[in-house]
């Protein structure tokens, strides 16, 4: 078991040490831009394909809402059972959930036999009616709504205006958990092309795995609005588990910035942040231990993981 050390006047060297400790990508130092997200696919492309008879929240339980019985549903407040899991044929509201690819599938040809079908990191469980209106397409903001449940909307908005142009968006506290999502799958699968079939390129230049300034500009914004959640952390632990790799930008947020956002042109450093100013001239702090995580706050309130990033 790492050493841990109650610190309340050198609270700065301790995260230094439990920063250094706890690094994930320390292999990754000196990287940026596409460099780096071309050595995050070395580390994440090679894992485990599950069958797609094994991925439902109930086999899973990567999604199980704490204390409950119920999926973690992004898509809308349901309350469904993790047993609740749609067959064929047509279902009411709530009534339970599909496996939903949150890329969709018809985006890169709706193809079976490849690892992009079972991934974890994007299939997650959802209402079948909040799906059915999802349908494939992309993920966006919307200022003309046309349904929505109270959790998400369907409308015309960020990927078009009038006719077949729809955008469906996700309730804000799970943007960021979208985002990451988006940027895990076009750094897992960068040699993949996204664009073959259904609005992917809308999300995804012509025949790549490269965003559209127009999709990079909101999932940024998506990420950099809605921190990394307990929830997102638990979720990336449970997939490692089931499928061997892990979505890095979970473990380590500014990668994002890195690859694609305001550092893209500086070297990335493991364990780096912006937080640490902060934490060094607090004279204070408690460390807690919620759902597993060590978390330390400050006496201001502010709260930081053991790599030094701000949590919620």
């Amino acid at each position: 078991m790492k050493k841990i050390f109650f610190l309340t006047i050198a609270l700065f060297a301790w995260v230094a040490y439990a920063a250094a400790d706890d690094c994930l990508y320390s292999d990754l130092n000196g990287k940026k831009g596409e460099e780096l997200r071309t050595a995050l696919f070395n580390h994440i492309k090679d894992h485990t394909v599950l069958a797609y008879g094994n991925i439902r929240a109930r086999d899973t339980r990567v999604d199980d809402r704490p204390g409950t019985t119920y999926v973690w549903d992004m898509y809308s407040n349901c309350d469904i059972s993790i047993w609740s899991n749609c067959g064929s044929g047509e279902f009411d509201e709530c009534e339970c959930y599909n496996r939903e690819h949150s890329l969709p599938k018809s985006w890169w040809g709706g193809y079976t036999d490849v690892p992009m079908y079972t991934d974890l990191h994007h299939v997650i469980p959802t209402d079948y009616f909040a799906n059915s209106q999802r349908s494939a397409w992309p993920l966006g903001e919307v200022t003309n709504q046309t349904w929505t449940n109270g959790s998400s909307k369907l409308g015309y908005g960020t990927f078009g205006t009038s006719g077949n142009n729809m955008t469906f968006e996700p309730a804000d506290e799970y943007k960021g958990d979208f985002a990451r999502i988006y940027f895990y799958m076009a750094t897992c699968y960068k040699d993949q092309n996204f664009t073959a079939g259904g609005k992917g390129y809308k999300v995804f230049s012509s025949g790549t795995a490269n965003f559209t300034t127009t999709a990079l500009n909101l999932y940024l914004k998506w990420h950099r609005n809605d921190p990394v959640s307990d929830k997102e952390r638990n979720r990336n632990d449970g997939v490692e588990r089931k499928q061997g790799n892990r979505n890095p930008f979970v473990d380590d947020p500014e990668l994002v910035e890195h690859i694609w956002g305001n550092k893209k042109t500086q070297a990335y450093s493991c364990g780096s942040s912006e937080g640490w100013e902060d934490i060094e001239a607090a004279p204070k702090a408690q460390k807690r231990l919620e759902n597993g995580m060590l978390i330390i706050e400050l006496q201001d309130g502010t709260r930081y993981n053991t790599t030094g990033m701000r949590v919620r």
